[in-house]
C-alpha cells in the first residue's frame, strides 16, 4: 500500500504523546522505536567517526582516533551536523509507519511554531546566561581567550549545537515519545510510560555513568517530556535543550579546553536540575494557548 493512501481516522486534535493514536497497533510502535534507534546508531557510531576524521584532516589537525578517542574539532562539527539529520528521518519513519503528515512530528499544529519559540526564548535564554555565570563562579573552565579561532569556534558552537540538539529532541521526545505513547489508550498512562523510557534512553545514550549524571540527564529528560506535551510539540524543549549545551559550552570553548571537555558531575548539577524544573513551569506558562491542544485528558 503507498504511503499516501493511509488515512488516519479523525480522532480531533490528540495530545502530543497520542499524536499517533490514529494507528495505535504495538506493531507499529516497535518498528518506529528499532528504525529511529538503528538510524541514531547509524549516525553516531557509523557515519559520525569517518565524517570526523576527514574534517579533522581537512582542518589540518590530528585527526579523531577511534581507538584513542578525544574530542576533537572535526569530530565535533561531524557530529553535531549528522544528529540534525535525525530531523529529517524522525520525519520520515513517522510517515512510513504512522501514515501521518510529516510536520506533525513537529507540533500538533502540524508545523514548527516559530512565533512560540520566540515567545519561550525571551525567558529561556537570559535565564540560562546567568545560570551559566553562576556555574562558571564554582566550577571554572579557565581563562578566556578571545583570539580569532577561538571566536570562530564559538560561532561554529551557537549554530551547530541548536542542531545538535533539535536533532536529539526530533527522536528521543518526538519519534520515541510518540511511539511508545500511541498504544495507550488513556493520556497519563501513556505519558508516564513513554516519559519514563525515553527519559532512561537519554540517559543512557548520554554515557550517565554516576548517581549525579544519572539523575541530571532524568531530570532533564523528564522536563523536555513534559514541555513537549505541555506546549504541544518540540520547539521548548528543542529550545532549552539548545540553550543549556550551547552557553555551557562557550566557556569551555573560550578557555581552549574543547579537546578535553567532559560532563560536569557532583551537587553542582542541582543547579540545573532546579533549573529544569523550574523551565518546565514557565513553558507551561508561556505556551498559553499553544498548549491547550495537549492538555491532559482523563
Amino acid at each position: 500500500m503507498s504511503i499516501n493512501t493511509v488515512h488516519p481516522p479523525d480522532l480531533g486534535t490528540p495530545s502530543y504523546v497520542q499524536g499517533l493514536r490514529g494507528h495505535p497497533e504495538a506493531w507499529r510502535s516497535v518498528v518506529a522505536v528499532v528504525a529511529g534507534l538503528t538510524a541514531f546508531a547509524a549516525v553516531v557510531f557509523g557515519a559520525a567517526i569517518p565524517l570526523g576524521i576527514a574534517l579533522d584532516r581537512l582542518l589540518g589537525v590530528t585527526p579523531f582516533d577511534p581507538l584513542h578517542p578525544s574530542f576533537t574539532i572535526g569530530f565535533w562539527v561531524g557530529g553535531n551536523l549528522l544528529l540534525a539529520m535525525m530531523i529529517p528521518i524522525c520525519m520520515l519513519v513517522q510517515r512510513v509507519v504512522h501514515g501521518v503528515p510529516y510536520g506533525s512530528l513537529s507540533s500538533v499544529a502540524g508545523h514548527f511554531r516559530w512565533r512560540l519559540l520566540l515567545r519561550i526564548a525571551v525567558v529561556v535564554l537570559p535565564v540560562w546566561a546567568v545560570v551559566t555565570v553562576v556555574l562558571q563562579l564554582f566550577r571554572p573552565a579557565g581563562d578566556s581567550v578571545f583570539t580569532r579561532q577561538h571566536i570562530i569556534l564559538v560561532a561554529v558552537a551557537v549554530i551547530t549545537v541548536p542542531l545538535q540538539s533539535a536533532g536529539e529532541e526530533f527522536l528521543f521526545r518526538g519519534l520515541l515519545f510518540r511511539a511508545i505513547g500511541a498504544p495507550f489508550r488513556r493520556p497519563l498512562v501513556s505519558l508516564g510510560v513513554a516519559g519514563v523510557a525515553t527519559s532512561v534512553a537519554f540517559a543512557l545514550f548520554h554515557g550517565a555513568d554516576n548517581g549525579w549524571t544519572l539523575a541530571y540527564y532524568l531530570v532533564s529528560g523528564v522536563a523536555f517530556g513534559l514541555m513537549t506535551q505541555f506546549s504541544g510539540g518540540l520547539e521548548a524543549s528543542s529550545l532549552v535543550h539548545a540553550a543549556n549545551n550551547t552557553f555551557l559550552l562557550i566557556p569551555t570553548i573560550l578557555a581552549g579546553q574543547l579537546s578535553s571537555l567532559s560532563a560536569v558531575t557532583g551537587p553542582i548539577l542541582l543547579l540545573p536540575m532546579i533549573v529544569m524544573a523550574a523551565m518546565t513551569v514557565i513553558v507551561r506558562r508561556r505556551a498559553g494557548h499553544h498548549g491547550s491542544v495537549a492538555a491532559l485528558g482523563d
